[in-house]
């Protein structure tokens, strides 16, 4: 029976972070559209090579890929441990969500010829998606991202002895009183 120390020890020498068991390569599969969406604004023709794009899980990207460990990234995936594999699908989401959005987008400022509302729309996408990016890369590379409200429930659900503020930052606390 596999489990997550088992996988743990399978992803050592490989492209596969050994604490999330996730690999940075499927970040390849949204960085390729986002450079593409850069170029729009200068190069409206990428758009054919943009609608190409869809959606992929971590498992697809993995099984279409050309990835040494593919295997193991797909089947080490099952044991992510929560904090992370959930965070990471909940942005993976929101960059699915931004692209598809941002496409659709873009596809009927084309078909309008509007050049300049393809800059707009390229130019308020691109920090939003190259945030998500760093925050998805972060995730797979042992970052924890808890809301504001996880923290704080988190610092309450400690034994009350070992209350001492530490745990709790800033902003948190700001968001109790804000």
């Amino acid at each position: 029976m596999a489990d997550f120390t088992t996988y743990q020890e399978k992803v050592k020498d490989e492209n596969i972070n050994s604490q999330t068991l996730l690999a940075t390569d499927y970040i390849n599969h949204f960085n390729e559209v986002h450079m593409l969406m850069d170029m729009l604004p200068s190069m409206p023709d990428c758009i054919e090579d943009i609608r190409e794009w869809g959606p992929k899980t971590y498992q697809e990207h993995f099984q279409d890929s050309v990835f040494a460990a593919k295997d193991l990234a797909i089947n080490a995936y099952a044991y992510s441990p929560d904090e992370y594999r959930l965070p990471f699908e909940k942005t993976v989401a929101e960059m699915d969500n931004l692209i598809l959005q941002t496409i659709a987008e873009v596809e009927m400022l084309i078909e309008q010829d509007n050049m300049g509302g393809l800059q707009t729309t390229v130019e308020n996408y691109t920090p939003k998606m190259i945030a998500l990016i760093e925050k998805c890369g972060g995730i797979i590379n042992g970052e924890k991202h808890m809301t504001q409200q996880d923290s704080i429930d988190q610092y309450f659900d400690q034994d009350e002895e070992k209350l001492d503020g530490e745990d709790l930052d800033q902003s948190a606390i700001d968001d109790l009183f804000g």
